[in-house]
């Protein structure tokens, strides 16, 4: 898998984690609810917030796993002039 599609990834994956740090930190700790009153809003934006980055990151990949219909019928691309 190249780099672009490891820092996809990456980058899904961290943002994932820091919806269900704070969806955690609202659900579990009393401290971050007394300071904001609007619990409800920041509950569905971190809970979309992941869902949108979860679907994002099983797009990835199904796109570039080996199974992928649409990579086996791609043709193979063409050689590079320059490495020749």
């Amino acid at each position: 898998m190249n780099r672009f599609v490891t820092a996809l990834e990456a980058k899904y994956q961290a943002k994932m984690e820091e919806a269900l740090a704070v969806i955690d930190l609202y659900s579990n700790k009393s401290v971050g609810v007394g300071e904001h009153p609007e619990i409800l809003e920041v509950l569905d934006k971190y809970t979309s917030i992941l869902d949108e980055n979860k679907s994002k990151l099983e797009t990835l990949k199904m796109i570039f796993s080996d199974n992928n219909p649409v990579q086996q019928a791609m043709p193979p691309a063409p050689p590079d002039p320059a490495e020749q």
